[in-house]
């Protein structure tokens, strides 16, 4: 598990075994419909000028480990997510979005790792 002052990282995906796979495209269109994010290749994200630094990568993955790739794929099961943790950054803003997509897939958005040391963190909406 990754653990930074710098960065978060977070994780869309159905569960902790990566169960259900979504259609690559309609992921990626979803996730350019937020107005949020710019493509920048088959399988990648970052954000656009007006959000924080955000980096998003859409992938098929049996355990969790995955690599970017030429190759294209059909589905994913994970939508793997890496943004500043900077003072400065309202981190609401990212979670009000990440939430949204994982509502949207009826996936969960899980923290790799949060500052006390727990690990796949289910991040729930707050109400």
């Amino acid at each position: 598990m990754m653990w930074s002052d710098r960065y978060n990282y977070y994780s869309i995906k159905s569960d902790l075994q990566h169960k259900k796979n979504a259609e690559t495209g309609s992921v990626m269109k979803m996730l350019l419909q937020t107005g949020n994010f710019v493509q920048q290749d088959h399988q990648s994200l970052c954000n656009a000028d007006h959000f924080p630094w955000t980096s998003i990568t859409l992938a098929e993955t049996k355990e969790g480990s995955f690599s970017s790739s030429k190759r294209q794929t059909d589905f994913i099961n994970l939508i793997d997510i890496v943004c500043s943790k900077g003072k400065d950054i309202d981190q609401q803003l990212y979670l009000k979005t990440f939430l949204a997509i994982a509502e949207k897939l009826n996936w969960n958005l899980y923290l790799e790792a949060d500052d006390e040391g727990n690990e796949n963190v289910i991040v729930k909406r707050m109400h």
